[in-house]
């Protein structure tokens, strides 16, 4: 969905706040795995399980995405917000927690890429962080408090391993991508998968799965804006790929 049919949509009447018994728990897990200020709509049609946008995307020249849902759904969107539009399937059918970890391991692989999208790496390191952050879920998702929640970290992996897989391989969609290397619930530590990795992009240095903090993407305090969110990841992800470099060369 483009940002003009999104606000189409919206003046239609197609979304609305996310509510149901799946709408809830997917909060509750959202929170935990992005703190950060979220907005959260369900959609009628036209989106592909998900669509991540910023409060001040603007669906018209000086018209940002905040403001028309302040404006047309009455809703309190604070600066700073993600904005999270999900099938409105997806949220009022029972509750099956494979299908929701999936949902959630995608959220948050589109959300990683997002983050290299914005230019904070320098060139060469974008393929390095992203892989330290999608390392640092992929451990987070074995902790108790997330499963107490209702995660199962297999589909949570296979879903971060859907998004990560088209971005990478370059596919429309992880329904296209046919690479065969995003198929394990281990896809990170696969060498083909860091072999594909070192041949399309000269500056990844193939950082130690196993040496990445489950918690490198979590930071006391509770929920922030996006921005003041995206500072704290920054400054994390790169002490980590700095840390990796070190130990690369000290064990040479």
């Amino acid at each position: 969905m483009r940002d003009s049919e999104l606000l189409q949509a919206i003046w239609r009447g197609e979304l609305w706040p996310a509510q149901g018994d799946g709408a809830r728990q997917a909060g509750r897990l959202m929170r935990a795995l992005l703190p950060v200020r979220t907005i959260r709509l369900a959609a009628g049609r036209g989106v592909d399980r998900a669509l991540i946008l910023l409060d001040e995307t603007e669906l018209m020249p000086a018209l940002p995405l905040g403001d028309v849902l302040a404006e047309e759904l009455d809703l309190d969107v604070p600066y700073g917000s993600l904005v999270v539009v999900e099938e409105a399937d997806l949220l009022t059918a029972p509750v099956d927690r494979d299908d929701l970890s999936y949902h959630l391991g995608a959220l948050v692989g589109e959300v990683l890429t997002m983050i290299v999208r914005r230019g904070l790496f320098p060139l060469e390191s974008e393929s390095d962080a992203l892989y330290v952050m999608a390392c640092s879920y992929h451990r987070m998702a074995a902790g108790s408090g997330l499963q107490l929640l209702g995660l199962v970290p297999n589909p949570f992996r296979a879903g971060l391993a859907a998004s990560l897989g088209a971005y990478w391989t370059g596919a429309r969609s992880s329904r296209t991508e046919m690479s065969g290397l995003f198929l394990t619930p281990d896809f990170l530590g696969c060498p083909k998968l860091r072999g594909f990795l070192s041949a399309s992009d000269a500056g990844f240095s193939a950082p130690d799965p196993a040496r990445v903090p489950a918690d490198l993407m979590l930071f006391p305090g509770g929920t922030r804006t996006f921005p003041e969110w995206l500072g704290l990841v920054e400054a994390a992800v790169r002490a980590e790929c700095a840390a990796q470099a070190r130990r690369q060369n000290a064990d040479v």
